[in-house]
């Protein structure tokens, strides 16, 4: 089994994001899976002009030539997809977005019905089910922020001719991952248990189970205190950037 992550955080391995994708990739290897990570900010991926070139002039050929290309077999090798991403503007990150939109090339102008919904076939004859796993994180604390981009994801997954929802990891207070690491390490190593544990069903089961997508959610500290310590914070990197 393939599993094929998208890292499109641009602060990339210095990131929350790359910590609990490493973690979730970390239980897919142990059980087994062979795994590839894609940061997708050191990719060279132009966005789409809308020429529609790729559908009517040369099919399933984009006019660009850039990593694209590499980064589509990557997905047709793939047997799960992972999405990573922080919530931006109630969204995936413009690195995520710019490839999504690329891949129209994969697809086909005509229109088909699918479970009465209009959408456009997949290019290839492929059969392959491949099964695709939002993990995201976020600067505020209340689950709902997650509500857009979840909602992105299993429009993407019906999208894919082959798509399945396998569901989302997702961890609000991102941060308290590293502020909590002294004051409750028992509560950061329980989450990252979590996120650990869900590669491994991910791999050995072909799901993830409700309880682990609530566990690596679980609150680390009170909203509070997080925005107390959050705003010293805050005032203390404006006042040292102001000095400088």
């Amino acid at each position: 089994m393939r599993v094929l992550a998208f890292n499109s955080s641009p602060r990339m391995k210095k990131g929350v994001t790359d910590k609990i994708l490493q973690t979730f990739l970390a239980g897919a290897e142990s059980a087994g899976a062979d795994i590839d990570m894609v940061y997708l900010t050191k990719k060279k991926i132009k966005f789409c002009s809308g020429c529609f070139n790729c559908w009517f002039v040369h099919p399933g050929k984009c006019i660009h030539d850039d990593d694209m290309l590499e980064i589509r077999q990557q997905i047709k090798a793939a047997d799960i997809i992972v999405f990573g991403s922080p919530v931006y503007f109630d969204g995936f990150t413009a690195q995520m977005k710019v490839m999504l939109d690329r891949l129209i090339s994969g697809g086909m102008p005509f229109i088909e019905l699918r479970e009465g919904h209009s959408r456009h076939p997949s290019r290839g004859k492929e059969v392959k089910i491949r099964k695709m796993l939002l993990i995201s994180t976020c600067g505020f604390g209340e689950k709902d922020n997650f509500e857009p981009i979840i909602h992105h994801m299993k429009a993407i997954a019906k999208n894919f001719a082959t798509g399945e929802y396998m569901g989302a990891l997702v961890r609000p207070v991102g941060s308290a991952l590293e502020m909590m690491q002294d004051k409750n390490p028992e509560g950061v190593q329980a989450v990252l248990d979590a996120f650990h544990q869900a590669g491994v069903e991910a791999v050995t089961k072909g799901s993830i189970s409700e309880e682990l997508q609530e566990a690596v959610s679980a609150p680390l500290i009170s909203m509070k205190e997080f925005v107390k310590r959050a705003n010293v914070k805050f005032h203390e990197l404006i006042a040292e950037n102001s000095s400088n």
